[in-house]
């Protein structure tokens, strides 16, 4: 009797196909997996700079709140007089605001650091105690900037090296 053999090429067709579509689903998911990586990044550095931005713009409300302090209490104490109002608001504002006094206007700014190359930057035009009752003012100040800045300065490398060392 004549023992039935089995075709060779129906079953190694069949392990050829399943090893072909296996490797596709790893290469197809090593793929993903990496644009999965490289995509996250950015928005990874994203959040840290908004989270640092944030945290700036509390530093600064926080100091603004401290000069309405100050603004109050030389309202209260200068009355009308601006030269007197301006005197104890430069004097009183907390330490890392800085004042100019310059044409009657008084202008008070001061930076905060949001990470090592960036800083948050506010100026505030300081109103007179007769533009504050004239205007009926809601604040002793108008913002001029609340901006974020630049605080080191960039080196370009602009240097070719045309001839090799010897």
């Amino acid at each position: 009797m004549k023992k039935k053999s089995f075709p060779v090429t129906s079953i190694g067709t069949a392990s050829l196909m399943m090893i072909f579509i296996v490797l596709c689903m790893v290469t197809f998911a090593v793929l993903s997996l990496s644009s999965a990586i490289g995509d996250a990044r950015p928005g990874e550095r994203m959040a840290e700079h908004t989270r640092e931005y944030y945290d700036g713009c509390n530093q600064a409300q926080e100091l603004l709140a401290a000069a309405d302090a100050v603004f109050s209490q030389a309202f209260q104490e200068a009355g009308t007089d601006a030269g007197q109002y301006y005197q104890l608001v430069a004097e009183r504002l907390p330490d890392p605001f800085d004042t100019t006094l310059e044409d009657q206007e008084l202008t008070a700014a001061f930076q905060v650091p949001i990470s090592d190359t960036q800083a948050l930057k506010v100026a505030l035009l300081v109103l007179s105690p007769g533009q504050i009752r004239k205007e009926k003012a809601e604040s002793f100040y108008r913002i001029l900037a609340f901006q974020e800045i630049h605080t080191d300065t960039w080196e370009g490398d602009d240097t070719m090296n045309l001839l090799r060392p010897e």
